[in-house]
């Protein structure tokens, strides 16, 4: 990646900001309007799309909460861009008892807004703000954070690369 590509990628990125809690609907959405709002929030983070399928199976392996007359919460929301975000770097269980984990002393409101300031930060490459939750919860969100956050960029770095100079097949 040449240093204007780069700069040009991290310009992009730090465009990105991932909603809060508050920022969700308060009314239930049907699952297309959830692909609609969480792809159009990740997609310029070259983040695979979220799918019905995905969802339907999110649901029936227990990752997240089964929707009320076919409507998903904020609590939903949330959870299913966590998990668009991270699958790309964990196991769909992991990321899971991550939430359950950072969910036991915390509303997932609370806990998910931290993810999102350490997350939206990181992208701009500044601190977050200080927290009050337990400094382990803490390190946990931090690594998962830049965990995904380098993902990204070498998925980006990758794809430039690749374009520039294509590998050779091996016979």
């Amino acid at each position: 990646m040449t240093a204007t590509q780069l700069e040009h990628f991290a310009t992009q990125v730090s465009k990105v900001q991932l909603p809060h809690w508050a920022d969700f609907p308060e009314m239930g959405l049907y699952a297309d309007q959830v692909i609609g709002l969480v792809n159009d929030r990740l997609r310029p983070l070259g983040v695979p799309p979220l799918t019905k399928a995905m969802i339907n199976n999110y649901v029936k392996k227990g990752i997240v909460i089964a929707p009320v007359k076919k409507k998903y919460s904020q609590n939903q929301l949330a959870a299913m861009t966590v998990i668009s975000l991270l699958k790309g770097s964990f196991a769909l269980p992991t990321i899971r008892a991550a939430i359950d984990q950072v969910t036991v002393n915390n509303y997932p409101m609370a806990a998910y807004d931290r993810f999102v300031d350490l997350f939206n930060a990181a992208l701009r490459n500044e601190e977050a703000n200080k927290t009050t939750l337990d400094p382990a919860i803490e390190e946990l969100l931090n690594l998962a954070v830049v965990t995904t956050i380098a993902r990204l960029k070498t998925t980006a770095l990758l794809a430039v690369l690749q374009e520039q100079l294509p590998p050779t097949k091996i016979k």
